[in-house]
């Protein structure tokens, strides 16, 4: 717009001048835009409403189908062990429940530590000292995550061990005040299991200094003691030995001894005898140590059998030669097992896209699974890896069983020092050279998974809630070892009364909108403000006068006149169940109270009689509740029909035309059209404002020029008259 400057020499107001002649086109444009603003506020009035009726049309549609009538109740004879609810899928009748445990979360509560500690005094404060040759290693076993290592340096504060345990797939903190640590599993039930464990000596210092040498893990390295020595103790080629596999050994060579010192025997024959019983060394040998302790064989019994062979067990020796060639033999084996495993997991990880790569795949994991069978075929390999995964090992996941990715991730000699060192802390604490008993151990919780049995069948979760048939089990408390709870399942037709209800509120409350809507005041002498009217007004004017115009927008609209009658045409129509012919008013009580008994706006409102929240029919007859009680299923065949029949009368009015989208009641593309006419009208007005705006500007500055011109030359004039 170009810069105009006028008045200067006549004197006169020419913006007031100009205005004046240009009001009438202005008038014009004004009144273009307050209709544009008046639609755009009509436009947003019937959104807000569209999607209320929208949301009540969704809600019918459910309402179509039994499965939303379905409610049950479930009560249990003791409340103080089991909470119950039933879905509706639920199976009516009576069932028996025992809760045998409740879900447990893994929890550790540390070894109370020095008053001085504090999650920023480093680990050498509480005496754990780390060498540079040899680190303080631990590891985090989680039954989710798999295990995973912790190097303990001396430098390390304790804020720092916590994010490390943390990181590990545990929670872990550090409680300054009672001066503990607290670790615990990250889920609830056996799936949160976890365990600390020491993989060598300077480790084992630091979880005792720490206090999370847990009592579990003390127990753990006891089992280690006999599991390790069983192992070790392996002799003579006769798998692994235990106490009970000598007491075999003693009856085999019982069987030759009865030969050898018969009295009816031939000498062939108690020489075959000797020769087959010097052809197995270990029942030589356990013959040996019998005869010199003098036992008489003829009346040896299964008894006395038993308790030589833990005798001998129990006398085996593991020296520093025995650990030695049982690490060697225990490397040889981790060998085999874990090649095998690193193989089977480098085919399941091949291409699996096309029928080629799918081919090969299935090939290399069949031949990679052989050599795994292979490796576990030897007994000695079979033994240890049932340890190694028992100890250190974690399952590749809840529904994958098998230790492949434990195995293939580890490391082969690093896993032997691991259990080498388990088992010569065993060794150590068997024998009294190591007390552990009297260090400053945590105490651990194992995670545990609930466990009920429903009818007979035991079923188990990591949570307290079970969920079975559509029956929900919450359980609170273990039942006695004779105690068997009863669960009642039943119709809840408390809660059908409330569905019903709360559709007929949801009802109510849409058709008493849409009637004051209706029936709003006029507003007929109001328009939108423009912005000079606004400026003498203050904001609660301004505020309550638009608020006026929007309040009156859908008076008297036709689309919504519509509406309102097409709901309510539906819900007073009947419907014929089992030869009868139902209906809201008739049947179940449910009827309007008319514009005569009604508040204002709120005639079509559905009441029911007996509700005894409703002041207006709480003191009549409850014909639903009756009709609940004496057929169920006849009310719910009714409501399905009745709310069918008025899903389908809202989806006819809501379909697409060319004046409006699908799912409105009103005419939306008509009026986005009404409203691109009007920004055009302003648009053209505004232009002609402009032009004739400019038009006269134009005229009064040729004028302003010419008085200007006229003034100079009278100046002239006057000056050589001598003026």
């Amino acid at each position: 717009m170009p810069i105009r400057i006028s008045g200067l020499t006549s004197g006169l107001d020419t913006e007031s001048i100009v205005g004046a002649l240009v009001s009438a086109y202005s008038f014009k444009k004004e009144k273009y835009e307050k209709a544009q603003t008046k639609l755009s506020w009509k436009q947003d009035a019937w959104k807000d409403l569209n999607s209320k009726v929208y949301s009540f049309y969704t809600s019918v549609s459910n309402l179509r189908y039994s499965s939303s009538y379905v409610t049950k109740k479930a009560s249990v004879s003791n409340s103080n062990k089991a909470k119950v609810s039933a879905g509706g899928e639920a199976i009516n009748g009576t069932q028996t429940l025992k809760v045998n445990s409740l879900a447990k979360t893994a929890y550790i509560t540390g070894g109370k530590l020095a008053s001085n500690i504090s999650s920023d005094s480093t680990l050498a404060a509480l005496g754990i000292k780390t060498g540079t040759d040899e680190k303080a290693t631990i590891q985090v076993k989680t039954n989710s995550g798999g295990t995973t290592k912790i190097d303990i340096e001396s430098s390390m504060t304790v804020n720092q061990f916590i994010s490390k345990l943390n990181e590990a797939g545990v929670q872990a903190n550090y409680d300054s005040k009672n001066h503990r640590i607290f670790v615990s599993g990250k889920q609830s039930g056996e799936a949160g299991e976890f365990s600390l464990q020491a993989d060598n000596a300077l480790g084992l210092d630091a979880l005792s200094k720490l206090g999370l040498l847990t009592d579990s893990e003390l127990n753990s390295i006891g089992t280690t003691s006999t599991e390790g020595a069983d192992l070790i103790k392996k002799q003579y080629g006769a798998g692994v030995a235990t106490a009970s596999g000598f007491a075999e050994w003693i009856k085999y060579a019982k069987t030759y001894k009865d030969i050898i010192n018969s009295d009816t025997a031939t000498d062939e024959e108690k020489e075959q005898a000797e020769n087959n019983l010097n052809l197995e060394p270990a029942a030589r040998d356990v013959a040996k140590y019998l005869d010199d302790k003098g036992v008489d064989w003829s009346t040896l019994t299964d008894e006395q059998i038993t308790a030589y062979g833990k005798e001998i067990y129990d006398k085996g020796e593991i020296n520093s030669d025995s650990l030695a060639a049982t690490r060697s033999g225990l490397v040889v084996s981790i060998n085999a097992v874990r090649d095998a495993y690193v193989k089977l997991e480098k085919a399941n990880a091949m291409p699996n896209e096309t029928a080629a790569e799918q081919t090969a795949r299935a090939a290399a994991i069949a031949e990679a699974q052989a050599e795994v069978d292979t490796a576990l075929e030897d007994p000695t390999s079979a033994k240890w890896a049932e340890y190694i995964q028992n100890t250190f090992g974690s399952k590749n996941s809840d529904t994958d069983e098998s230790y492949s990715k434990f195995w293939s991730q580890s490391d082969n000699l690093a896993l032997a020092d691991s259990v080498m060192y388990r088992i010569d802390l065993a060794q150590k604490i068997e024998s009294g050279a190591m007390d552990l008993t009297k260090v400053n151990t945590g105490t651990k919780v194992d995670g545990t998974d609930a466990e009920i049995v429903l009818n007979g069948v035991t079923y188990t979760s990591s949570t307290n809630s079970i969920t079975v048939n559509g029956l929900t089990v919450e359980a609170l408390g273990e039942t006695a070892e004779d105690e068997v709870l009863s669960v009642t399942v039943s119709n809840d037709t408390d809660a059908l009364y409330d569905k019903i209800k709360d559709f007929l509120s949801q009802y109510n409350s849409l058709m008493n909108e849409m009637q004051k809507l209706y029936n709003a005041d006029s507003a007929k002498d109001y328009e939108p403000l423009t912005d000079d009217e606004k400026n003498e007004m203050s904001e609660s004017e301004i505020e309550k006068w638009e608020q006026k115009i929007k309040d009156s927008l859908l008076r008297r609209d036709t689309s919504l006149s519509s509406i309102i009658s097409t709901m309510t045409m539906s819900m007073m129509k009947t419907y014929e169940i089992n030869g009868k012919t139902w209906s809201l008013s008739g049947t179940l009580g449910i009827h309007t109270l008319g514009s005569l008994n009604a508040e204002k706006n709120e005639g079509y409102a559905y009441h029911i009689d007996g509700d005894s929240e409703d002041s207006k029919t709480s003191g009549k007859q409850d014909k639903l509740r009756e009709a609940l009680a004496d057929d169920p299923d006849a009310v719910i065949d009714f409501l399905k029909q009745l709310t069918s029949g008025l899903y389908n009368d809202l989806d006819a009015k809501m379909k697409s035309t060319s004046v409006k989208s699908v799912y409105t009641v009103y005419n939306d593309k008509e009026m986005a059209s009404e409203y691109s006419n009007y920004s055009k009208l302003i648009k053209t007005w505004a232009d002609r404002v402009t032009d004739m705006e400019d038009a006269y500007y134009k005229k009064f500055a040729q004028m302003e020029s010419a008085l200007a011109k006229l003034q100079n030359n009278s100046s002239s004039i006057t000056s050589m008259l001598g003026g």
